[in-house]
């Protein structure tokens, strides 16, 4: 009797690191996210992460020149908004675009005309919830070829 108690009881402790087991946000972004229509291809460079209310947190990218740029940011709803901002990754920082100026928009298309390292900044909202609920928040990066008027690339073949 005394050894299937033991039996059990090791069971339990072995299978309980697997219960307890945190949210798990890794491929958040994949399949919340919006993505722009099918001319932009999904880039490596999109993460998630898991997020609680009033942190801030910077993604490090590299726009190449010549093409387009799609990014989406989201969260789980009960964020609510969700602010972003593409920065220039240099001293000064510069802000080059901020969706709290554009109604906290989930996703902004900007064009690269020389290659550069930029920054999206994401930050979850305080609000007067003061839980400590962590949610998961996720930024989709999308890029294609910029399109040049006149340009023949794109027209070979059919």
């Amino acid at each position: 009797m005394k050894n299937i108690f033991i039996s059990i009881l090791f069971t339990i402790i072995l299978t309980l690191p697997l219960s307890l087991k945190g949210q798990d946000c890794t491929d958040y972004h994949q399949y919340h996210c919006l993505y722009a229509d099918y001319t932009f291809f999904y880039s490596r460079q999109s993460k998630s992460a898991l997020f609680k209310r009033g942190q801030t947190s910077e993604l490090k990218i590299i726009a190449y020149s010549g093409e387009d740029y799609y990014v989406s940011v989201c969260a789980h709803r009960k964020f609510g908004n969700v602010r972003f901002r593409i920065l220039e990754d240099n001293d000064q920082r510069m802000v080059i675009y901020d969706n709290a100026e554009n109604d906290y928009a989930e996703s902004v298309t900007f064009s690269n005309d020389i290659t550069r390292n930029l920054i999206i900044e994401v930050s979850v909202l305080e609000t007067e919830d003061k839980s400590n609920d962590r949610r998961c928040v996720g930024v989709v990066i999308q890029f294609r070829k910029t399109e040049i008027e006149g340009n023949k690339r794109g027209k070979l073949g059919f």
